[in-house]
């Protein structure tokens, strides 16, 4: 059985339903686990988006978006070279991967299955289906009912908390988009409220001013796709708000930088990693875990919180 993944969410789970040597092609954004990395290369990024801000990588994609174009090249001629057996393509996020619409070209609508999980709940289920379709559905039980087992085990902790602290969490910087989908379940199973963000609805560009309305007790920054370091190369445009004093989680050192490549942009077992990750930071009392080396990082380590003292 030969099987090419758009996306590294897919990727990530065909390794864990024991498929690695199965997977014949991926795409550029696929570099988890190890073994994938020697996999072809499928799809690319339309766009050369080295040493590019938030800003001029936002402004790029919407350009492509508004001519009808998509942010990703599509290897036709390798697709049908490599004659697989099944595509795992998605259409949560036009932006974050490629989707079915960018292989139509391709009389592979046969070999296709869909990955498009919306909420935290779907992703058990879709991961599922998958399993299902590739003939390997027991494995692919055994992964759910641990990913429903680990939340539940969080939930039993953090759900009686009254006085749920609120979180604001930062899909980009610049422009600021609140992040949707899974997100806000998850922070909601970590024991947070979020205002804005609603679970299974897209990510959405938010005015700086709602976040002062909104007044958070924290802020997960989270780049779609971004590690912490490749966030912190980012974070000047944000500290150059002269506005930050009057939200109270800068006031107190509670703005953090999350891993959100690894534990937050991809919908599949390791978004539980993200959860336990918010958990153990709003809710130290209910719930204790320590996280993975560069996973999470106060951004107080890095600058003088006392400037935004006001």
């Amino acid at each position: 059985m030969k099987i090419i993944s758009l996306l590294p969410a897919a990727t990530e789970i065909l390794c864990d339903l024991g498929l690695a040597n199965n997977i014949i092609g991926v795409s550029e954004e696929c570099n988890y686990p190890d073994i994938v990395k020697d996999k072809k290369i499928i799809s690319r990024i339309r766009l050369d988006l080295e040493d590019k801000t938030n800003l001029e990588i936002d402004n790029a994609i919407s350009k492509l978006i508004n001519q009808g174009l998509s942010p990703y090249i599509i290897d036709e001629d390798l697709i049908e070279e490599l004659n697989p057996d099944f595509i795992i393509s998605q259409e949560t996020c036009a932006v974050c991967a490629a989707s079915k619409n960018d292989i139509k070209k391709i009389n592979v609508d046969n070999k296709i299955i869909d990955y498009s999980p919306l909420t935290l709940g779907d992703i058990p289920e879709s991961i599922l289906n998958i399993s299902d379709k590739l003939g390997v559905k027991e494995k692919g039980l055994e992964i759910k009912k641990k990913f429903q087992f680990e939340i539940n085990e969080i939930s039993s902790k953090t759900k009686n908390i009254v006085d749920r602290p609120r979180v604001f969490a930062m899909e980009w910087i610049d422009p600021i988009y609140i992040a949707g989908h899974w997100v806000p379940d998850m922070i909601n199973i970590a024991g947070g409220k979020e205002l804005y963000g609603k679970g299974g609805e897209k990510s959405q560009k938010l005015n700086f001013n709602k976040i002062i309305d909104y007044s958070p007790n924290y802020i997960f920054i989270m780049p779609c796709g971004y590690s912490v370091e490749k966030t912190l190369n980012e974070i000047d445009i944000l500290l150059s708000n002269k506005d930050l004093n009057k939200i109270p989680a800068f006031n107190s050192g509670n703005v953090y930088i999350v891993d959100a490549d690894s534990y937050y942009t991809r919908p599949g077992p390791r978004i539980i990693e993200g959860i336990k990750i918010i958990a153990r930071t709003i809710s130290p009392l209910n719930y204790q875990y320590e996280p993975k080396p560069d996973s999470i990082i106060n951004l107080q380590n890095f600058i003088h919180f006392e400037s935004f003292a006001g």
